[in-house]
């Protein structure tokens, strides 16, 4: 007589969904998500540092694909694809609040820092293909601040206002617009007004 053991897996969930949502690279990217597990346990993922993103779109149906298209288990046809779908982690983000495109890369603007998803080895973004780091400690204090002048993003952050631009190596880099200039004022501008901050950003008047 063969004693066969079962086991159930925790049916855990992240309620809430997405609250960032990108085109890039022919594909929609997912991010934002709470890092509430509920009924969940030690191994269960933390989708707080997670993008998703769908397979390439080649129809509507495409856009919710965020994952491979063969199957995982399968012997024979298990490898993921460049056009797969799926997800990236972003060690040590939390509380992701904005994506924007720059080019060929995903800026992704967290309340702890920037990040930058791109192609791997110089090649375009693909499921096979892609490389993330960190590029800031100076993190977004206010989703609604967040600007794109050209091809440089503004954001508010707790310290100053910042810009994310590609510096003369064709690298993305932040730095401080308010150090020289407003500094001084900023700081007497409480935390609460930061988080409640606006950015507008008139192309007639370039203001």
């Amino acid at each position: 007589e063969l004693n066969m053991l079962t086991y159930s897996a925790k049916e855990d969930k992240t309620e809430g969904g997405a609250s960032c949502v990108c085109e890039f690279a022919g594909r929609v990217f997912y991010s934002g998500f709470n890092g509430k597990v509920i009924n969940g346990d030690s191994k269960s993922p933390d989708l707080s540092s997670y993008v998703a993103f769908s397979s390439l779109v080649r129809n509507y149906k495409d856009i919710t694909k965020c994952y491979q298209e063969g199957d995982p288990t399968s012997r024979e046809s298990n490898d993921v694809v460049d056009t797969d779908g799926g997800f990236v982690r972003a060690s040590g983000v939390s509380q992701i609040k904005g994506m924007v495109v720059s080019g060929s890369s995903l800026v992704i603007l967290a309340g702890n820092g920037i990040w930058e998803l791109s192609g791997g080895s110089d090649y375009g973004f693909s499921a096979t293909n892609y490389k993330i780091s960190k590029i800031s400690n100076f993190g977004v204090v206010s989703t609604e601040s967040v600007v794109r002048v050209g091809e440089t993003i503004l954001y508010w952050g707790y310290n100053g206002i910042y810009s994310i631009a590609r510096n003369r190596y064709g690298m993305l880099e932040v730095s401080s617009t308010t150090d020289d200039t407003i500094q001084t004022f900023y700081g007497e501008i409480s935390d609460l007004e930061k988080k409640n901050s606006k950015g507008v950003y008139d192309d007639l008047s370039k203001t």
